[in-house]
């Protein structure tokens, strides 16, 4: 037998196994051996990819990680030395500022402000270009920030704001499941954490993962929930091709503006027409620019409302004008509790106590926001095939004249245009 052959079947029998033994790092027996030294290195690398997604899931499943995988500290908490917490709620990224479109003239300022230079990278297609600048020892962020701001009026700068996940993290002990649907050939994009592609439910399911955040996509709950809810055996999207950035990728500050935007310039180099995003947070300059290039183009985007409740402010990047924002309602049409509220609400879906796939096989329950996006993403798709400023305005209509009118007569900041569910409840039932 070849070398290659016996790597391909080393390979393939560590993975069908992974879930039920504990990886050390080391081939089975015999095998070391008749590999060439070049093929016993990717071996190698390949079992440590899956010892450590085999941890990570534990991690997960013991409440270690949370529901997108990041690490928590000792305490629960997501305190960590590389994130920066600001009084108003929001995080970001240790130091980091966000710098796009600069002028031949910014280096000079960022200099004289003692700031140095991260990475540079050009999205494309998207036509943005970002610079990752750090600030000065001994000066947060947001000093940092506000000091560019002066000294470059002209500029345009950002914190590098980090995203959470839309669930809720409270299950029920019952859940619905909801009926599935079918969507062969439709290309959909998702911005998430990884998924455990390696569950039942997810086999097989077509699912492209690449991590801009970490070494390698690392599989969560959140993100494991999302996939099947649109590609699952029992998903909205059966038969769809996803491509699934993973924005979180197991870092504490995972999620930060620049990883979802470098994701999208990804899912648009990709051609697809729909992206759902189960994320929320404050406004941001990067975040606006990605958004704003990826609808000219003629993607239709999707994305979580948020679950800080009624009366909390509107959330990113849901919020960003011609974003479809997802809200949830229960299996009776009711709307989830803390569901956010206002102009930013597109359609509804089921997002309340839904049955869902759990991150190293079985199923849990969850709510959220988060579980509705990826529904009305399904019926966009269906209704998108093309990435294309016309196409996508005319199948954001047929969503429309879809949608179940609830509450209020027309569209309200509740349930938007309406529920994109088959309910039979009456509008009036929900003043």
């Amino acid at each position: 037998m070849r070398p290659q052959a016996i790597f391909l079947a080393a390979i393939a029998a560590l993975t069908t196994t992974a879930s039920a033994i504990d990886i050390g790092g080391a081939l089975p027996g015999g095998v070391t051996e008749r590999l060439t030294p070049a093929i016993r290195e990717t071996a190698r690398d390949t079992v440590d990819l899956l010892r450590d997604r085999k941890r990570a899931i534990r991690e997960a499943l013991d409440g270690v990680r949370d529901t997108v995988g990041r690490r928590l500290a000792e305490d629960g908490s997501a305190h960590s030395a590389a994130v920066d917490f600001y009084p108003d709620g929001t995080r970001a990224v240790h130091g980091e500022i966000l710098a796009t479109a600069p002028s031949g003239e910014a280096a000079a300022v960022w200099e004289a402000q003692g700031l140095d230079i991260l990475r540079r990278d050009r999205l494309e297609p998207l036509g943005i270009e970002i610079v990752v600048l750090r600030a000065p020892d001994g000066v947060d962020g947001r000093t940092a920030l506000d000091r560019l701001r002066t000294a470059d009026p002209q500029g345009s700068y950002d914190l590098n704001h980090i995203y959470d996940p839309s669930s809720d993290g409270a299950p029920a002990t019952t859940g619905l499941v909801p009926a599935a649907g079918s969507c062969e050939g439709c290309r959909i994009g998702v911005i998430d954490s990884g998924a455990d592609t390696d569950h039942p439910d997810l086999r097989r399911a077509r699912i492209d993962t690449r991590s801009f955040a970490g070494q390698t996509p690392l599989p969560s709950i959140h993100g494991t929930a999302v996939a099947a809810l649109l590609a699952g055996r029992e998903g909205a999207a059966r038969g769809a091709h996803l491509f699934l950035a993973d924005v979180y990728g197991g870092e504490a500050e995972g999620g930060s503006a620049e990883a979802i935007a470098r994701a999208l310039a990804w899912l648009a180099t990709e051609e697809t027409p729909v992206v759902t995003m189960s994320l929320a947070g404050p406004p941001n300059a990067v975040l606006q620019a990605a958004v704003a290039a990826m609808i000219a183009r003629g993607h239709l985007l999707v994305a979580a409302v948020g679950n800080g409740g009624p009366a909390a402010p509107a959330a990113y990047p849901a919020a960003y004008p011609g974003v479809i924002g997802a809200t949830a309602i229960d299996a009776d049409g009711r709307p989830a509790i803390d569901a956010q509220r206002g102009p930013q609400v597109g359609f509804a879906a089921y997002g309340v106590n839904l049955q869902v796939p759990n991150v190293g096989g079985g199923e849990t329950v969850t709510s959220g926001t988060s579980f509705a996006a990826p529904r009305i993403a399904a019926r966009a798709a269906a209704r998108l095939d093309t990435v294309d400023p016309a196409a996508a305005a005319a199948a954001l209509a047929s969503l429309k004249a879809a949608a179940v009118d609830l509450g209020a007569p027309g569209r309200d900041d509740v349930f938007g245009d309406g529920a994109l569910e088959p309910l039979t409840v009456s509008a009036a039932t929900y003043p």
